[in-house]
């Protein structure tokens, strides 16, 4: 099945609106196995919008439409794939219905324009819509399928869970010649070092082999087509393979994510976890309790960007901090050892660097961080560099952090 995502909305062409739903399908459908060949973004224009939606059923099996669902004259999806299709629009008094009860709970009455969003091409598997009061919809015609979704992130996003998701499932499971796609997660390797290590992957038809750069990991995207079996087999002898080479710098797969496999780990080894931190400002942190149930393991943290906070609040010595310095792996070790033992945490994780744009020197480079940490079995701090923006070199520092706590609790089951 060959997929298109087309976005209308001059303010999209604009750049006054981030197209994140193209972002978002594109994930969803990769996971159903259904490719995506197109993205197109379509102003507000009649004309064009037809002939977008012309070419897309043309070229696609499966045409997916954000916005243009709503009550106003510029909204006209729904409307052209009528056209188009030679099919009547016709009012679904459901939606009607819902629609009115929306206003009346604001104390209000329905205004007529507020009425064409409850008329559908005739033949449409209405979609409700409990964000908001444009429904979407489902058409069907000429082995074509054309889903209606509106424009908000916030409505179009569990409308496609609720309802778009488990139709498409049930489509792509009658597809013999599906995409199935599994994702391997790395930290600690850049692209060209994962090319190094894998170059016989490079190529191949099956598994075909994708190396993708995120904000603080790579991600190796594996693909096959084929049944279901075939296909589970070939994926898994591949990220057997991987994990072979790469060892414990693959973190997880799929939908894993850092933050979630260590605040899992955390919890299932019963282990508390305290913070201080300087170059991050509390990044670390904010991150570890966004987590739901984050209180089960950790306890709180210090921000201490100064050498007065250090010294005063974690028990770094002035000797420290006068022989090495503020960013350094004696420091980092004893703000470590500090807020564990203040806090009685099981571990105590401490970050202490510069994160740019200024600030660096020849010795000392923007990007140079140490990460401490203080556990039963001692105190140890490593050294990083890492390089780009102030924000991208925080993100890498939160990831370290985070990483060199899965591998401690790896390497405690080991042994």
């Amino acid at each position: 099945m060959k997929a298109e995502i087309i976005a209308t909305g001059t303010e999209i062409l604009l750049g006054q609106t981030l197209n994140t739903s193209a972002h978002y399908l594109t994930g969803k459908l990769s996971e159903l196995g259904i490719e995506v060949d197109y993205h197109t973004t379509v102003g507000d224009n009649p004309e064009r919008l037809k002939k977008v939606i012309q070419q897309g059923i043309e070229r696609s099996d499966l045409l997916m439409i954000t916005g243009g669902t709503g009550p106003t004259e510029d909204d006209l999806s729904k409307e052209l794939i009528a056209q188009i299709f030679g099919l009547n629009m016709v009012l679904d008094p459901p939606s009607h219905e819902k629609i009115q009860e929306f206003f009346a709970m604001r104390g209000s009455q329905m205004p007529k324009t507020e009425e064409k969003q409850a008329y559908f091409p005739e033949g449409s598997q209405i979609l409700p819509n409990h964000c908001g009061t444009a429904p979407g919809a489902i058409v069907q015609k000429n082995n074509k399928t054309i889903i209606l979704l509106p424009g908000p992130p916030t409505e179009m996003g569990p409308m496609f869970k609720n309802y778009v998701w488990p139709f498409l499932e049930r489509i792509a499971q009658e597809d013999s010649a599906r995409m199935y796609v599994r994702v391997v997660k790395v930290v600690g390797l850049g692209e060209s070092e994962l090319e190094e290590m894998l170059r016989d992957f490079m190529g191949r038809h099956e598994p075909g082999m994708t190396l993708l750069c995120k904000d603080s990991e790579m991600h190796i995207r594996l693909v096959v087509r084929g049944n279901a079996d075939e296909a589970a087999a070939i994926l898994a002898q591949a990220e057997s393979v991987i994990h072979e080479r790469l060892g414990d710098k693959v973190f997880g797969t799929d939908e894993d994510t850092m933050l979630e496999l260590v605040s899992k780990g955390l919890k299932e080894h019963r282990l508390t976890l305290a913070t201080a931190e300087s170059c991050t400002g509390g990044l670390l942190g904010a991150q570890l309790t966004q987590e739901p149930g984050s209180s089960d393991f950790y306890l709180g943290g210090v921000i201490s960007y100064s050498n007065a906070l250090k010294e005063g609040l974690l028990g770094v010595s002035s000797q420290t901090l006068h022989h090495y310095g503020a960013v350094s792996a004696e420091t980092a070790r004893e703000m470590a050892a500090g807020i564990r033992e203040r806090t009685q945490a099981d571990l105590g994780i401490s970050i202490t660097g510069i994160a740019g744009p200024g600030g660096g020197s020849q010795e000392k480079p923007v990007g140079l961080v140490y990460i401490g940490l203080a556990t039963s079995e001692g105190v140890k701090a490593n050294k990083f560099q890492f390089h780009g923006s102030r924000d991208s070199i925080r993100q890498l520092t939160v990831q370290a952090a985070l990483d060199w706590i899965r591998r401690y609790m790896l390497n405690s089951e080991r042994g």
